[in-house]
């Protein structure tokens, strides 16, 4: 150690020599440039010094102190605060913070911003030591009709005053939820800081890219006149006897959830109507047009019509492994021609497990002794299927609970090539696996025909649910 260290070392309390004279100068002059910069309206000007151990911080800290009276000067304990932000964590909301969302008017179709109030002004967030304490608020919410959605919608949270138009919201945090048509949910969210939200919901979500300015400018003005939905819902009720009638049990459960879903997805149930069909196998020593496979058939009416039907519906025996009598669905919705409402949205959705059988050529069985039957009355149901859905405009949706033997790897790739082909033909317009999420069957079926935005740009923010009296429009600007 060299005679220069060890003398300064060697004072108890180190003064402010030359040296730091003009350290303490240099500091207090930038500090009094910056006070005399700050305009008047800001307020009184508040100087924070942690005791970090070096003097000259504080004093010139004092030299501000000196040049400006109106300086309020808190000293912090070492080592506290650890980030900037521990200083503001405790404060008080200045202003309010609320959900962004749209609102939808069913009746006119128009679409305007809305906010529902999360935290009023003057709100403390929580404590980190108080564990999950602190303030939270619930907040339900909706998808956009089913037309107006991709199926994700953004939940956005701002800062702003009563009065304030959506122009001066600032964002707090935004993300993207999984809400397809129909779907609600309900938000909790915490306060965790004068402008940290924390976000606690257990439906699928990611971070929001898009900033709060392009998701307010990009929201549509105002939805088209939804369509009439004319569904018809057929299930096939033939299942094995082993199981005790449970997988036709739980297919009926299944379409009564879609129908269900549909409904909800739809809203105005006058704007609905369900007709059903039940298919069953052909009887194996069956002659042509010797019986029908069709053993249930509803006329197009109200949902719960549909409903109470499905629930009184029974196993019907299984008679062959690899096909059912789906084909003659095909041929009975010609039937329907006149049944149909002008300009409604059409929708075949098929709720079963085999294929129809083939009118001739059955794909090759190699490891089954049962062959692939052909139908008794010859139907050729692939050109009947392609005459409603070009005639009638049908749409085309299914949910398939596969049999084992579709699956490639068991050993029948021709019937399960065959079988697939035909279930994309009957799932043209949305092919699910059994068990899937109603809401998102319901999304298929109805969505062409729900409010659709006039310019064609989807809502993509989440919409007030129910009468929605706490949620206030926005202000105009």
């Amino acid at each position: 150690m060299d005679d220069r260290t060890a003398s300064a070392h060697g004072r108890a309390n180190p003064g402010p020599g030359a040296e730091s004279a003009d350290v303490v100068a240099s500091m207090g002059s930038r500090l009094c440039a910056f006070a005399r910069r700050s305009p008047p309206s800001a307020g009184p000007l508040v100087l924070v010094v942690r005791a970090a151990g070096w003097p000259l911080v504080e004093q010139a800290a004092e030299v501000l102190r000196a040049d400006e009276e109106s300086v309020l000067r808190v000293r912090l304990p070492v080592r506290w605060p650890e980030t900037p932000n521990d200083l503001f964590a405790g404060l008080p909301l200045r202003h309010p913070v609320w959900l962004a969302g749209a609102q939808v008017d069913g009746a006119s179709g128009t679409v305007g911003l809305a906010r529902r109030m999360l935290f009023p002004a003057g709100s403390r967030p929580s404590d980190p030591t108080d564990g999950d304490g602190g303030p939270e608020a619930r907040v339900s919410v909706a998808a956009p009709p089913g037309g107006a959605t991709v199926g994700r919608s953004a939940a956005a949270v701002v800062s702003a005053g009563p009065e304030d138009p959506p122009s001066h919201w600032k964002s707090l945090r935004a993300d993207r939820l999984e809400l397809p048509p129909g779907a609600r949910a309900v938000l909790r969210y915490r306060l965790t800081g004068p402008d940290r939200v924390e976000l606690r919901y257990d439906g699928g979500h990611e971070p929001e890219t898009s900033p709060w300015a392009a998701l307010a400018l990009h929201t549509p003005r105002r939805l088209s006149r939804p369509r009439p939905v004319d569904l018809v819902l057929a299930v096939e009720i033939a299942g094995p006897q082993a199981d005790g009638g449970v997988a036709v049990e739980e297919r009926l459960q299944e379409a009564a959830a879609v129908v269900a879903a549909v409904r909800d997805a739809v809203g105005d149930e006058d704007t609905l109507r369900i007709g059903l069909i039940g298919y069953r196998d052909h009887a194996p020593l069956d002659r042509p047009h010797h019986s029908d496979p069709l053993v249930h058939r509803v006329a197009l009416s109200d949902p719960q019509a549909a409903e109470q039907a499905l629930g009184g519906w029974h196993r019907s025996a299984l008679r062959h492994d690899f096909a059912t009598g789906l084909e003659h669905v095909p041929h009975e919705l010609s039937y329907w021609r006149d049944a149909w409402r002008p300009d409604s949205h059409r929708v075949l959705l098929v709720v079963g497990s085999r294929p129809p059988h083939p009118r001739n050529r059955p794909p090759r069985v190699l490891r089954r002794g049962a062959a692939v039957r052909i139908c008794p009355d010859r139907l050729e149901w692939e050109a009947a299927l392609r005459s409603v859905r070009h005639y009638d405009g049908v749409a085309c949706v299914a949910v398939v609970d596969e049999p084992t033997w579709m699956d490639r790897l068991a050993g029948e790739p021709h019937l399960a090539q065959w079988a697939d082909r035909a279930w994309d033909l009957f799932g043209a317009e949305g092919r699910f696996a059994a068990g899937h999420d109603p809401r998102s069957i319901a999304s298929a079926v109805a969505a062409p025909a729900l409010g659709l935005p006039e310019d064609g740009t989807p809502i993509r923010l989440v919409v007030s649910d129910g009468a929605g009296g706490d949620w206030l429009p926005a202000a105009a600007g």
